[in-house]
């Protein structure tokens, strides 16, 4: 196993209670930091609870959120809620990740997990009965043979290098984080910020009942794309900007940190004796940018693939890519769909239009309880992405009522349908300034269009490789039902 964050943590601890010998390199000594926004989904509480440590996540945790404050352009416009009644807690909560992952990677070692910290990996070699990962460790020259080699090594993995695989060659989400303590935060301690500067994206302050303060800004980009500045300035121009009243008083710890993730599928995500799994395998959830439930899961879906290899003495990619197909047919749908919503937004162009549409999107879910949840259950990851182009969903969920349309198109409206006549003279002229923009630039603007044309191509492909599986993904459905190791 390469890497010891919560994926690596987790799959060394269901392949090591099921009686594997394994073994876990990490280039830290636990423990250790990682940038990230510490904020642990219903998804995370689920999975840190099937594999058996979320009493001791919790006990660690001074949080408990249920609600989560929004606002497009400094402006509040919902209080989100997640969903209740179904498989995943209603709450989450805030960890840091030094103390989350140093949790996981203990608890892999109490199953038999064997760890060896100060680990930097440099090559990968292919023999005929394993691979021999060589590395450095601790200054002295290391190698180590296995079976089965995991990549858990996070965005910029060697292992998925050696796989072939281009790091960072489509939508890279980009991140600034740093600490506070003292913040006096009024309302929910979770609040999430919307805006031009870092959109698709968004800014973040993330706070426990001692007034520790998790901020940050995460923002999308790609060649054609790029950043509209440094994420440093975009970071302190965020913190000035929008927290300097909530955040009066409080002291910074330690200086801010960035980090970046991928959200594009890469060329492999097995070969023979190599499996990649969470952020090395770019499986980070492109509808919220969360990575920490996505890596537990992919490491639940491969465990049953890696055990059975192991007992078939078959370390093929054919018979590593049971996971890869379980995997597909219990996400990659949900993945797509974010993929796709990712995509559409990701053009700088027309930010300011799909804000505008954003918080009219929010204005009609804060008088409607239905689609409020359905919001809180999409950003939390609480709820399957599909929902989102579901006409049955939208059905259930959208506004009847014509005043909570009014509402939300024009909230200033005293005069009924009279009202609609400036908000629609104002929505059509950000449309005609975002048409304006985007056919200034027409490579992009042909590059942008196909990608998405591509992206809901593959919707309807993996729409009906899921609900319509061949005979050959009984073995996988198969995988995907035993995650409870």
């Amino acid at each position: 196993m390469v890497g010891a964050g919560p994926g690596g943590s987790s799959l060394a601890a269901l392949l090591s209670r099921a009686g594997a010998s394994t073994l876990v390199i990490d280039k830290a000594a636990f423990p250790r930091d990682k940038v990230c926004g510490d904020a642990l989904t219903p998804r995370a509480l689920y999975w840190l609870e099937v594999l058996g440590c979320l009493d001791e996540v919790i006990a660690a945790s001074r949080s408990y959120l249920t609600e989560a404050d929004l606002f497009v352009n400094g402006e509040h416009v919902l209080t989100g809620t997640y969903p209740v009644g179904g498989i995943f807690p209603g709450f989450c909560i805030v960890l840091k990740r030094k103390v989350l992952d140093h949790i996981l990677i203990r608890y892999a070692i109490s199953k038999g997990a064997a760890l060896r910290p100060g680990c930097i990996v440099k090559t990968l070699r292919w023999e005929p009965d394993g691979v021999v990962v060589e590395g450095v460790c601790n200054n002295v020259a290391v190698s180590y043979k296995g079976r089965v080699i995991v990549g858990a090594d996070g965005a910029n993995s060697m292992v998925s290098r050696a796989l072939g695989n281009r790091i960072m060659e489509g939508v890279t989400a980009v991140s600034m984080r740093g600490y506070l303590e003292g913040a006096g935060i009024e309302g929910p301690g979770m609040q999430v910020y919307f805006e031009e500067p870092y959109f698709p994206g968004y800014g973040w302050i993330f706070a426990d009942d001692d007034g520790v303060a998790n901020i940050g800004i995460g923002l999308a980009v790609d060649g054609d794309f790029p950043s509209r500045g440094s994420v440093r300035k975009i970071y302190a121009d965020f913190v000035e900007a929008r927290l300097k009243d909530t955040l009066r008083g409080a002291r910074e710890v330690g200086k801010p940190k960035g980090g970046w993730s991928s959200f594009f599928r890469p060329g492999r995500m097995v070969t023979d004796h190599v499996v990649l799994i969470g952020d090395a395998a770019n499986l980070g959830d492109p509808m919220n940018g969360g990575g920490i439930h996505m890596a537990m899961e992919s490491a639940h879906i491969a465990a049953p693939t890696i055990l059975q290899a192991l007992q078939e003495k078959d370390y093929s990619a054919a018979s590593l890519g049971r996971y890869e197909t379980a995997w597909n047919q219990v996400d990659e749908l949900d993945w797509r769909v974010g993929e796709l919503f990712l995509t559409i937004a990701k053009n700088s162009e027309m930010r300011e239009y799909w804000l505008y549409l954003l918080k009219v999107f929010t204005g009609l879910a804060r008088n409607d309880p239905a689609l409020r949840e359905l919001v809180g259950g999409l950003l939390g990851g609480a709820t399957p992405a599909r929902s989102a182009i579901s006409p049955v969903t939208w059905c259930q969920v959208a506004p009847t009522s014509p005043e909570l349309w009014l509402s939300a198109i024009a909230p200033e409206a005293r005069n009924g349908v009279r009202s609609l006549a400036p908000e629609a003279a104002s929505a059509s002229r950000l449309a005609l300034k975002a048409a304006r923009a985007v056919l200034q630039r027409p490579l992009p603007t042909v590059g942008w269009a196909v990608e998405i044309l591509t992206r809901l191509t593959g919707i309807a492909d993996s729409y009906v490789r899921t609900e319509f599986p061949t005979s050959s993904a009984a073995p996988a459905r198969a995988a995907a039902a035993s995650w409870r190791i």
